[in-house]
């Protein structure tokens, strides 16, 4: 995949409620055509997305980070996700969209995800606190990843982490 390829699937992917599947403001024009584009699957795409940041809380926080310290911030989203019946999905239907995004600074060493934030929490909650088997969804996994040298101008972090 080239970086044309990853503009014109994700920017127009939408989600089973109609709205756009990347659900964070992201300056599709401003992507350079020659950025890097790497797709991963199955265990390596699932270590991947560990290590990224979903877009919601004041401080960036790894997936990896919420899990292990399972901190205000994760209770409240599981919470809401257990509330508005996710939790309840996943559980009964395992992992059914196992394709996601990420949009990566240059060197890959800030990685956001672009697609795919609460059903990668709600499983790793469902395996994490009640041991569900997801290692058929883990092998169905599939991630795309674009490294923008401009990732700042594209993402807007200032947008997503505003300042106090």
């Amino acid at each position: 995949m080239i970086a044309e390829e990853f503009i014109s699937k994700w920017r127009l992917s939408i989600n089973h409620l109609g709205r756009p599947a990347v659900g964070i403001h992201v300056g599709w024009n401003l992507i350079p055509l020659n950025s890097k584009v790497e797709f991963l699957s199955g265990n390596q795409a699932w270590k991947t997305i560990f290590k990224s940041i979903p877009p919601w809380f004041k401080t960036p926080q790894t997936f990896n980070q919420l899990k292990k310290t399972k901190n205000s911030d994760y209770r409240q989203i599981a919470k809401e996700e257990t509330e508005n019946g996710k939790i309840k999905y996943y559980r009964k239907n395992s992992l059914q969209e196992p394709n996601f995004c990420i949009f990566a600074n240059n060197d890959g060493t800030f990685i956001i995800l672009g697609d795919g934030n609460h059903r990668f929490l709600d499983c790793i909650y469902l395996i994490d606190t009640e041991q569900q088997n997801f290692d058929i969804a883990i092998e169905k996994t599939s991630l795309d990843v674009i490294y923008l040298p401009n990732f700042v101008e594209v993402i807007r972090p200032d947008l997503i982490w505003k300042e106090n």
